[in-house]
């Protein structure tokens, strides 16, 4: 059984707003996308043929989790590990995806990926994904649009109906060649402003600027909405890794082996290590003295770390955490950090490992982060150039 089906690939475009990856590997024709599927077609190969059927589903179903499964197969695959599939663990039904071995060593794995999002953030995302697909199916072969403003303010589905007619209309008002000399010429002291449309009913409001394309990029594929409002927040990400874990952790209750639990961080705001760095070992504080004449002003860590919290040692059944960012596009470039549990009852042999990890000792905290995938899985890091 493949992954993907064997069909005649035309499509060169990109994938439309609301569209799933898996759909859109399948049907794309584009080089990179054909080398993450064959690359993807690659690790699903190496599954037990009694995994595969129920694993092609689940990709369709849940792209982003099944991929990540996938990646933690074939990683420790590669670095040699026997591995069973949702072993039996004594004493419940719950079961973890693997159970990897090797000299040995024996250690439960369990994967989860962290979006930072709540329920009702990741429904009111797929609103929002849903009505940039209407709007991306325009035909505006001389403009793009860039949504400056967008604000839904129906909790279902609104209507496009009006919306779209008045962006039709006002493409068919636009001068291209008038509107493409506005980007001509020096901009040290001002922006050029070009036509935009806003619009507000009962459902929309919404503030359009219509961005005229180069001569040469006129009819080519791509969506008719070139930028999106720029989204802000405030802090990090380390609360939900924390809970993503926690989940995780709480499980199973205590094992008879080594459990190391995997995290694929997806969110934005995880984008950097401070945020993973806090969620593990506590976020970074200022103290400082009420003397004012010795102020003692020094970095601390708070007591809100994953392993110790609030002066407690807590999910002491896990050995270890993994923590990746990674993308199907990204393998080789991607970094991961492994974390050993300083107060483990499930001692693990993170040396044996033979990969980078994170630990404590004499009361520091010793961070090493592992870039090596691409000599794991023997991919270049621009892989997916053309060759």
């Amino acid at each position: 059984m493949n992954l993907f089906n064997a069909i005649e690939r035309s499509y060169l475009g990109p994938a439309e707003a609301n569209e799933d990856s898996f759909s859109y590997y399948e049907r794309s024709a584009r080089k990179d996308i054909g080398k993450i599927c064959d690359l993807l077609e690659k690790w699903f190969s190496k599954l037990p043929d009694s995994e595969k059927y129920e694993v092609k589903n689940r990709f369709k179903k849940s792209f982003d989790s099944v991929f990540y499964e996938l990646f933690l197969f074939n990683f420790f695959k590669e670095l040699g590990y026997e591995i069973i599939i949702h072993p039996k663990i004594d004493n419940t039904d719950k079961k973890p995806d693997f159970l990897v071995s090797k000299d040995g060593i024996e250690i439960y794995i369990e994967a989860k990926i962290c979006k930072d999002k709540s329920n009702f953030e990741e429904a009111y995302e797929k609103l929002i994904e849903r009505f940039y697909e209407t709007i991306n199916k325009i035909e505006s072969p001389h403009f793009m649009f860039h949504i400056e403003t967008l604000q839904l303010k129906t909790k279902n589905q609104p209507s496009t109906k009006e919306l779209v007619r008045n962006i039709k209309n006002k493409i068919a008002e636009l001068d291209h060649k008038r509107e493409l000399t506005k980007t001509k010429g020096d901009f040290s002291s001002s922006l050029p402003k070009f036509e935009n449309l806003f619009f507000e009913n009962e459902e929309i409001l919404i503030n359009i600027e219509f961005l005229p394309v180069n001569e040469d990029a006129i009819g080519k594929p791509r969506r008719s909405i070139g930028m999106r409002p720029i989204e802000t927040f405030i802090g990090g990400a380390e609360e939900s890794i924390r809970e993503s874990i926690l989940t995780k952790a709480k499980r199973y209750g205590k094992l008879d082996k080594p459990y190391l639990i995997c995290i694929n961080t997806l969110s934005i705001k995880s984008s950097s290590y401070y945020d993973i760095d806090a969620a593990i070992w506590g976020s970074i504080a200022l103290s400082f003295s009420t003397n004012p004449n010795n102020r003692d002003e020094q970095w601390i860590r708070s007591e809100d770390g994953i392993f110790y919290n609030n002066g407690s040692k807590r999910i002491t059944n896990v050995s270890g955490i993994m923590i990746n960012r990674i993308f199907p596009h990204s393998v080789p470039s991607s970094t991961y950090w492994i974390f050993e549990h300083p107060f483990t009852d499930n001692k693990l042999n993170f040396k044996s490992l033979e990969l980078p990890y994170c630990y404590v000792e004499n009361g520091y905290v010793n961070n090493n982060e592992g870039n090596n995938l691409g000599e794991i899985f023997k991919l270049d890091n621009d892989w997916l150039k053309d060759e």
